[in-house]
């Protein structure tokens, strides 16, 4: 398939590509939000569906602690996937995603953007739990032998990155 795609390098082919094949899918060591201490330093992540995902920062045991990173988290139901740079606690049912090899936040930021497109298929009543998160398809950029095209992914997503920062700025100065 042949897609036009604004900045980049122009026209790109893309390829399906199941979540199951990119990464392992676990769900995080659960802290109760009720109970957690909310006086602490590390990130607590959730199904919330704004602020990457960020319910504020909690003491828990070190052993629930998720320390790979980069990955890309998922609520159950909200199906809204973020990606977290550092580590951090997990509150009820939510997935993450843990690349089978390297990615750099900024593909995983791409590959996060890719999967919000099938966002809407899901609800409270219609989970993107592990089984079907597992399963679900993306598209994904392809180099000319077919693989996923892991230098045009970060190149993108840093312009895009620039861009809002000099848009940022320049609304600042205005």
């Amino acid at each position: 398939m042949l897609i036009n795609v604004n900045g980049g390098g122009g026209v790109k082919r893309w390829s399906k590509f199941k979540i199951g094949d990119l990464f392992n899918i676990k769900i995080g060591k659960v802290i109760d939000g009720n109970k957690a201490n909310r006086n602490g330093e590390i990130a607590y992540i959730t199904r919330k569906e704004s602020d990457n995902g960020l319910d504020g920062f909690v003491k828990a045991e070190k052993d629930l602690l998720n320390r790979n990173f980069p990955v890309i988290t998922i609520g159950n139901e909200t199906a809204k996937p973020f990606v977290q740079s550092y580590p951090f606690f997990t509150g009820t049912k939510v997935n993450i995603l843990l690349p089978k090899r390297f990615y750099s936040k900024y593909v995983l930021f791409f590959i996060a953007t890719s999967l919000e497109q099938h966002k809407q298929k899901y609800s409270y009543s219609y989970t993107i739990n592990s089984t079907r998160l597992n399963e679900q398809i993306i598209l994904l950029p392809t180099n000319k032998d077919g693989e996923i095209d892991i230098n045009f992914m970060e190149t993108y997503m840093r312009e895009k990155e620039n861009q809002k920062i000099i848009q940022y700025l320049k609304a600042e100065i205005d």
